[in-house]
């Protein structure tokens, strides 16, 4: 719902989807923000010469993406169609997917470390570091209630799921925009610092308890999108498994990631945790900071609708 003149669907598009999707049985997922207001609110901002990073957060309020949410959650309720809602930022729209929810309405949202832990003073870092933390929606002020929301939401039952929103870029990419902060790139690198983040800042910090890690990060993603055979330690199950150091302690830092993005939105942050062995499929993928996965070795998983499927009405 994002992105005008690029990837944005209208209402008409979107109406259409809920409906192929509630007869075919299929999980919609949802980036929620206006992008109509989105557009106006940029090209307002650079005509008054603010270019900078500093103003992405400001020309996609939490309100377009409150009622971006309540949008889509009202088109999926109209074909009775199961609505994901990603990287969610706001308490706008954790309001809007509550309502939805204590309805009886079948809808799913997700949020990320990003919104749980930063605010919106990173866009001011100098030398053009803001741009490190442009993604859409961005990161929100403190002091508003939105990381509270969501933290809330995920302690209750409201939020389903924490994904990363992983989209790494170099700083000479990010750099497009350095005139024109519609241009930056937008994302940032996230998968490798997701389970020591929240195993830190959720468990440790007592926020919920390692299960309900384990559930948002692997069972219910698993079950709602309808990966059988993952997101559960059982006979019969893929053989998918992540061994961790509670003890271990570490600090996050883009010199020590694989990936080759040089920027890390969590650069500095002291953690608890450490991942010593990951096996995937019955086989050791990574174990003792190595990286062992051979190329080709992932496989094609097919899945299966697992909400009802509403047959298209046949007129006479």
């Amino acid at each position: 719902m994002a992105y005008k003149g690029a990837i944005m669907v209208d209402d008409h598009a979107l109406y259409q989807v809920m409906k192929v999707a509630a007869e075919t049985g299929a999980v919609v997922t949802v980036h929620a923000e206006n992008g109509d207001v989105v557009w106006n609110l940029q090209r307002e901002l650079m005509a008054k010469g603010l270019t900078g990073p500093e103003y992405h957060p400001v020309s996609r309020p939490s309100a377009v993406e409150g009622e971006a949410t309540e949008r889509a959650l009202t088109m999926a309720r109209l074909h009775d169609a199961a609505a994901y809602i990603v990287h969610m930022t706001c308490r706008e729209s954790v309001r809007a997917l509550e309502r939805a929810k204590i309805a009886g309405q079948r809808c799913y949202g997700e949020t990320c470390p990003q919104y749980l832990l930063l605010d919106d003073k990173v866009f001011n870092a100098p030398d053009f570091g803001g741009s490190t933390y442009v993604m859409s929606p961005p990161i929100r002020p403190r002091n508003l209630g939105h990381h509270e929301a969501l933290w809330s939401g995920l302690a209750n039952g409201m939020l389903d799921s924490i994904g990363t929103d992983h989209c790494p870029f170099t700083h000479e990419q990010k750099k497009m925009g350095v005139k024109d902060f519609t241009k930056i790139p937008n994302g940032a690198a996230g998968i490798e610092d997701r389970l020591a983040i929240l195993y830190t800042h959720g468990v440790v910090g007592g926020r919920f308890s390692l299960e309900k890690l384990v559930d948002l990060g692997a069972t219910a993603p698993a079950r709602i999108f309808g990966l059988t055979k993952k997101g559960t330690v059982a006979v019969g199950m893929d053989a998918d498994l992540v061994i961790f150091d509670p003890n271990a302690r570490s600090v996050r830092s883009a010199k020590t990631h694989f990936s080759k993005a040089d920027r890390s939105i969590f650069e500095g942050f002291d953690v608890r945790g450490k991942v010593e062995r990951t096996i995937v499929g019955g086989r050791v993928a990574f174990e003792n900071g190595k990286l062992m996965a051979e190329k080709g070795s992932g496989r094609f998983i097919a899945r299966k609708p697992t909400h009802f499927a509403r047959q298209p009405e046949v007129k006479a």
